[in-house]
């Protein structure tokens, strides 16, 4: 059986006439009796009533007729789904995120991308920054929104800048410089517990806050490491020790943490989205480029004077 079998037994169907289900079908009658009754023999019922005056739909042929305009449909919508697929419309996509990014770089990427494109299923993986660069070379995910510089071998990962802020000092609510109202001297905090985001979990963080100190003229006392920066934060607000955070994250708990801008600030923090070089899902290309045109143009408006 043929799919052309069922769309001439569905026109005769609907016509209950053969030479009026011949002419719709731009072919003659004698050839469309015979294709007919080739699939009445391939299955083993009889399909129609034939007599001179009228041709009637058996009860066989009228459960016939059901499933077949059933699979008409099925097949127009599996064509649409994988053009759709193909489009960059339809399917699923892979995201893995920094902690730091939950609070309004993904809600942001995520409400665009579902308004674009409502039909890909989003699966997201919250992940360090390491985590993401092996997922993304071992296929797990396949878009990263993770701390830029990264290690990459023999340009195996594109990444794209989504944001590039200052960070700012986070102290328990009680701390001595916590009441100060201009900008503390990061030598102030010399004599302080400093907590870190892990080397491992989060390399640039770790790099960033230890060559500020030293330039600063102090090494930091790290009591505390962490793989996410809430943990960080939450940390601090129990009194554990000081932080350095990016500043989009400093209204974080702020009922029991005290953040406060550096003079002279040397910390900066980049947050940019990353996938393979040779990922050649259309899915993917959509994301990025949705988000190069509409997404990552607001976060370089951001003002953090």
């Amino acid at each position: 059986m043929e799919l052309r079998h069922l769309k001439y037994f569905i026109t005769v169907a609907e016509e209950l006439h053969f030479g009026k289900a011949a002419a719709r079908l731009n072919m003659a009658q004698p050839p469309l009796s015979l294709q007919i009754r080739q699939l009445e023999e391939e299955i083993g019922v009889r399909l129609f009533h034939r007599t001179k005056r009228k041709v009637e739909l058996t009860k066989e042929g009228q459960v016939f007729l059901e499933k077949a305009y059933q699979i008409l449909k099925n097949l127009e919508e599996a064509i649409e789904t994988v053009r759709m697929v193909n489009r960059g419309e339809a399917g699923e996509i892979a995201i893995g995120f920094i902690a730091s990014a939950a609070y309004d770089i993904l809600p942001t990427i995520i409400e665009y991308y579902r308004k674009e494109y409502p039909n890909i299923h989003i699966d997201l993986q919250q992940l360090t920054t390491a985590e993401q660069v092996k997922a993304l070379h071992e296929g797990h995910i396949d878009i990263g929104i993770l701390c830029h510089p990264i290690k990459i071998k023999n340009d195996t990962i594109q990444v794209e800048v989504i944001r590039q802020e200052p960070m700012v000092i986070a102290l328990p609510k009680d701390h001595p410089l916590a009441s100060e109202t201009s900008p503390i001297n990061l030598v102030d905090l010399s004599n302080d517990p400093f907590i870190l985001t892990g080397r491992k979990a989060n390399q640039s963080h770790y790099d960033t806050v230890m060559n500020g100190c030293y330039q600063a003229g102090f090494h930091p006392k790290v009591v505390l490491e962490t793989q996410e920066l809430p943990t960080v934060i939450s940390l601090v607000s129990a009194g554990m020790g000081v932080a350095l955070v990016p500043a989009s994250i400093q209204y974080v708990l702020k009922n029991k943490v005290v953040y406060r801008d550096i003079r002279n600030n040397p910390f900066t923090t980049t947050t940019a989205l990353a996938w393979k070089s040779d990922n050649l899902s259309p899915t993917v290309h959509a994301f990025i480029d949705l988000m190069k045109k509409s997404v990552i143009p607001l976060f370089n408006q951001d003002d953090w004077k």
